[in-house]
């Protein structure tokens, strides 16, 4: 799906997957300034699609990407920096630590 950009015709501030391989696919067509990527996704998980992302050729191979997952697990964190996530955030996620990650990630600060 998509979101809206501020202005007509601006790039959309949002873009989401139902699923890991849907999220690949479109990580293959756009390049992206940060990617949120649950864990626990169907079809492929997150740490899945984010090994192909950092494996593969497509735009969004170096771009950062912050998994966001309900399991607060110890030794999670370190599973996601290993598939070549670059940050982690568990859930429930708030406003306020979306918009640290876009922060500390994009160098955007978004109010």
């Amino acid at each position: 799906g998509e979101g809206r950009g501020l202005l007509p015709g601006e790039k959309p501030l949002l873009s989401y997957a139902v699923d890991g391989s849907e999220c690949l696919e479109r990580c293959k067509e756009e390049k992206f300034d940060i990617i949120f990527m649950d864990c626990m996704m169907p079809v492929m998980d997150g740490w899945s699609a984010a090994e192909a992302i950092r494996a593969g050729t497509c735009p969004n191979k170096l771009t950062p990407i912050v998994a966001v997952t309900a399991n607060a697990m110890l030794g999670d964190r370190e599973r996601c920096l290993a598939c070549g996530m670059d940050d982690y955030l568990p859930k429930p996620v708030n406003r306020q630590s979306l918009l640290v990650a876009i922060d500390k990630w994009t160098n955007r600060t978004l109010r």
